[in-house]
């Protein structure tokens, strides 16, 4: 049996015993959306309530250490199980899906999130899971356990990969040897670095997926955490925090009324906040 056989294998058994994940998935399937297009350029936004935790998580240093880490073994919940990846990681069924198979993938210690040594990781699950995306969110760029390193999973979709586009940047590393994207990522990490000399990582989202053998990369370059109307009030308040998903083309709503009042012109201004230009 190969990896994806199963971790398709381990969804099955955990969604028998895992009330929470069940509940998960059925919300999944009953979540609203709606589409909005720009020519060849299209945005799904999805209505999900569940992930009101995370898009509502306060991510400061001083609340990050008031909190156990939900990512540590010792705080997971007793039904969650998981199957080890390089003897470091472990591959387990998030109870709060945005995808089919949502994976998050925790290292075992408990380290910050930082992707400039662990690209070669996230190439290589790529590899091992081909009919899914590998993604990455930045410290500040909509990881809510900013603490503890962690990749995440979910099966395809043709909005997951789009490449750079008018409504946001994006770096596209495409090869077929997986030792030349690590290379060629870390010039990407390079250049991006000079753009934030201040900042412990350059603000970044990462997919990674494998398509006609070769490896995939599209690097979304950050220079905001959160667009201004995730801290408005009123009718100009849109409580959206953008992770990589977002940037791809997913946008993730966790209030009703948030989804009901989105427009074309309301993520045409997100993207443009808290997107970097590439110059």
């Amino acid at each position: 049996m190969d990896f994806q056989e199963h971790i398709n294998q381990l969804f099955i058994a955990q969604k028998k015993e895992w009330k929470q994940l069940r509940t998960g998935l059925e919300q999944l399937d009953n979540n609203k959306i709606k589409e909005f297009a720009w020519g060849d350029v299209s945005v799904t936004v999805q209505f999900n309530p569940s992930r009101i935790r995370s898009a509502a998580a306060k991510v400061d240093t001083e609340s990050i250490e008031k909190r156990p880490c939900f990512l540590c073994a010792e705080n997971r919940p007793k039904e969650q199980r998981g199957i080890p990846f390089l003897d470091k990681y472990v591959v387990l069924c998030n109870p709060y899906p945005i995808l089919r198979n949502h994976l998050t993938i925790p290292l075992h210690s408990h380290v910050p999130q930082r992707i400039r040594k662990k690209i070669g990781d996230m190439l290589t699950l790529s590899e091992l899971l081909p009919d899914y995306i590998v993604f990455y969110n930045g410290p500040k760029c909509g990881a809510s356990a900013p603490d503890h390193f962690h990749l995440q999973a979910g099966l395809k979709e043709p909005v997951l990969i789009q490449g750079d586009n008018e409504l946001r940047s994006c770096l596209t590393i495409e090869t077929e040897n997986k030792k030349e994207s690590e290379d060629r990522f870390e010039d990407v990490y390079q250049y991006l670095h000079t753009r934030q000399p201040d900042e412990e990582e350059p603000m970044m989202n990462i997919i990674a997926y494998r398509e006609r053998n070769r490896y995939i990369l599209n690097i979304y370059p950050r220079r905001a955490h959160r667009p201004k109307q995730y801290d408005e009030e009123g009718n100009k308040s849109l409580l959206i925090s953008p992770g990589a998903l977002d940037m791809a083309g997913l946008i993730i709503t966790v209030r009703e009324e948030d989804f009901n009042k989105i427009q074309s012109q309301d993520i045409e201004d997100i993207y443009s906040q808290v997107s970097m230009p590439i110059i």
